[in-house]
């Protein structure tokens, strides 16, 4: 608390310095002075050094003009007179000179009354006595930022019959923190800690505006410092970008260390890296080999975490995809092209061994021939063996009609396709590089017609890596 109470002392003290120097008002005057005019008038009468020249207003005057001006040793005396009665009670006068901030006068002023005040610069140095010339000098040297002469003066000060010691105190305890702080700023400045730099010199400057040392540097450290961080944050990138992740997660903690701009982002990529490493140190990718009654070749690849909910996502099909892809599939041919997709969840369900799989997905077969228009291939075109297995069941049975060869061709190879909506659920069990799945998957045909063509449902096998 003392700490806090005296800080705030200095920076008061700091912002006094650097105000718009003030004029203070001393009433000098006699309670048996009289003013002799004709009228019910009052007098006052402004003492101040020649080298500060005087304007007057008033609150209650159009004008006000001294009726007489003189020089009395260093001093201009400038003689006032004022009307007084109940209409003028409230007055202020304002005195102001350049350079100066004006300061106000309350007067209540009687008939015949007269009186007297000395205006003054507190700061200056003229005429000012021992303690105030030391003391003002001081803050001058302040001001130029010569510190230790300002500490000189203000020791001298000590000295002086007339010294307020509190202020004087104050004084010396601005310098010694002004000292202090710049030698702590220059220091680290010097190792290149900008941080540590900035934050002394941002003191200096917060007690000493005036500074432009403490400035210039205090903007120095701020660009320095965003210059570092840019870099740090670059080539952490680099690293994580290449995989090289222990080289990022040292470059990451220095830019969050130091505070930098980047560091939420840096933060975000140091999690992300802890769940790599997890992922890796917990065998968490699986990929398998999937096998299915007619689509032998399938795979899966998931992700099956143990303290969080993964992924997975699984595709077979069969090798007639590729005739198909080749045009070479015609009707009769006894297998039909068919694909599997499926994706979804994994949730760990029993002794970081055990996950179940579920997910929705979809199938799709092809089948060739003209069924729905009409327009079938004449029994006997070149594959009547084929054609009188009638692989397709009564509903797609072969009319016998009559085209020409270019109709046959067109209708033999017209591509039908079936969907069905297939979800899948299933389990995993995975030990150290090991992975084993079981996959059930429910069969929906869109088409009611093709249900059995489709098939109710499948299961299929996967034996893979965990990694």
């Amino acid at each position: 608390m003392k700490r806090t109470v005296f800080t705030s002392c200095l920076l008061m003290m700091g912002s006094m310095i650097f105000a718009q120097n003030i004029l203070e008002v001393k009433d000098n005057s006699q309670p048996n002075d009289v003013f002799s005019s004709a009228n019910d008038e009052a007098a006052v009468v402004i003492h101040c050094h020649k080298s500060i020249p005087l304007h007057f207003s008033s609150t209650m005057d159009k004008t006000v003009e001294p009726f007489r001006t003189e020089v009395q040793g260093n001093d201009s005396v400038y003689y006032l007179s004022f009307p007084t009665g109940s209409r003028y009670r409230g007055r202020q006068l304002m005195i102001s000179s350049s350079s100066y901030a004006f300061v106000t006068i309350d007067l209540e002023l009687q008939p015949k009354q007269l009186l007297s005040f000395l205006v003054f610069d507190p700061n200056s140095t003229v005429d000012a006595g021992c303690y105030r010339t030391h003391r003002n000098k001081g803050i001058e040297e302040i001001k130029s930022s010569n510190y230790r002469e300002a500490r000189n003066h203000f020791i001298l000060a000590r000295e002086c019959s007339d010294c307020d010691t509190t202020e004087n105190n104050i004084n010396i305890a601005l310098t010694d923190s002004l000292i202090l702080f710049r030698q702590k700023g220059d220091e680290a400045y010097e190792l290149l800690d900008y941080v540590t730099a900035s934050n002394f010199f941002a003191k200096v400057v917060s007690l000493n505006n005036l500074d432009d040392y403490a400035t210039t540097l205090y903007n120095n450290c701020i660009r320095k410092f965003a210059d570092d961080c840019s870099s740090l944050f670059s080539k952490a990138e680099y690293y994580y970008s290449e995989k090289e992740y222990d080289k990022a997660k040292e470059l990451y903690e220095k830019v969050i260390a130091r505070e930098c701009r980047n560091q939420t982002l840096a933060s975000e990529r140091l999690n992300s890296m802890t769940t790599l490493e997890r992922a890796k140190r917990d065998h968490a990718r699986v990929f398998t080999y999937e096998f299915r009654k007619d689509v032998p070749f399938g795979f899966s690849y998931g992700k099956y975490n143990i303290h969080k909910v993964g992924g997975f996502f699984q595709m077979d099909f069969n090798s007639t995809v590729f005739d198909a892809i080749r045009s070479d599939c015609i009707y009769g041919d006894e297998k039909f092209p068919e694909l599997n997709m499926a994706f979804g969840w994994t949730i760990k369900i029993a002794a970081n061994i055990v996950w179940i799989h579920v997910g929705p997905g979809v199938t799709t077969k092809f089948y060739y021939g003209t069924y729905q228009s009409k327009k079938f291939p004449e029994v006997g075109y070149g594959e009547t063996s084929l054609l009188d297995t009638n692989k397709m069941g009564n509903d797609l049975s072969i009319p016998k009609t009559s085209f020409s060869s270019d109709d046959y061709e067109d209708a033999w190879k017209k591509t039908n396709v079936a969907f069905a909506i297939s979800p899948v659920i299933g389990v995993t069990a995975k030990y150290s590089y090991f992975a084993f799945r079981l996959t059930y998957q429910y069969r929906w045909a869109v088409q009611s017609k093709l249900e059995k063509f489709m098939g109710n449902s499948r299961l299929s096998v996967g034996v893979g890596v965990a990694f």
